[in-house]
């Protein structure tokens, strides 16, 4: 059985009340975000999954803004 291991990291966008889709998910990133996203890719890390990000407080679709997304990542452990 494989064996992975998870992290999890906070991605920025460029503006505010970016439309998160499963088409655009990762458009619209700060430069910052997109280069650590690419550093992670290059250590092995995979992209599982994407969640919009709200500090303090819960992010409530279509009623509170957002300017980042919360994603969770896995590689095989060795």
């Amino acid at each position: 059985m494989t064996k992975y291991e998870h992290t999890s990291v906070v991605l920025h966008f460029e503006k505010k009340n970016f439309a998160v889709t499963r088409g655009d998910v990762l458009q619209g990133l700060a430069s910052k975000s997109a280069s650590a996203l690419a550093e992670l890719g290059i250590e092995g890390w995979e992209l599982v999954s994407v969640v919009p990000y709200a500090r303090g407080g819960a992010f409530i679709l279509g009623e509170a803004g957002t300017d980042a997304a919360l994603a969770f990542l896995k590689r095989s452990a060795t």
